[in-house]
């Protein structure tokens, strides 16, 4: 059986509106396609820009410039490896922080 995907963002999962995020999908070498799914709809993004990072290992990313709310929630990684279709990582969840919503740990310096 082919490994499950892992996915994991960049510079992480809780993301100020307007700001960008880069999801990051490994998977084994020899990886022809990978998909980013976004939970719940038939909305995808999919890419051929496979890059292999480790002698076993391949990842794609993908990079969202502006977050908007409606990139909220979670999203999986799937790949395509010939002849067939991996299973779907674990889901990440991604928080869309609001201008009205503060870091309020963050002291003034």
């Amino acid at each position: 059986d082919l490994p499950r995907p892992s996915i994991s963002a960049e510079p992480g999962t809780d993301i100020p509106l307007g700001s960008h995020v880069t999801f990051v999908c490994r998977g084994p070498v020899g990886v022809q396609i990978f998909r980013l799914e976004r939970e719940s709809r038939s909305t995808y993004s999919e890419t051929e820009e496979v890059s292999q990072v480790s002698p076993s290992e391949s990842e794609a990313r993908f990079r969202i410039d502006s977050v908007t709310e409606g990139n909220a929630g979670p999203h999986r990684c799937v790949y395509y490896k010939p002849p067939k279709w991996s299973e779907q990582s674990d889901y990440l969840e991604l928080l869309v922080k609001g201008p009205w919503s503060p870091d309020l740990l963050r002291t003034p310096q």
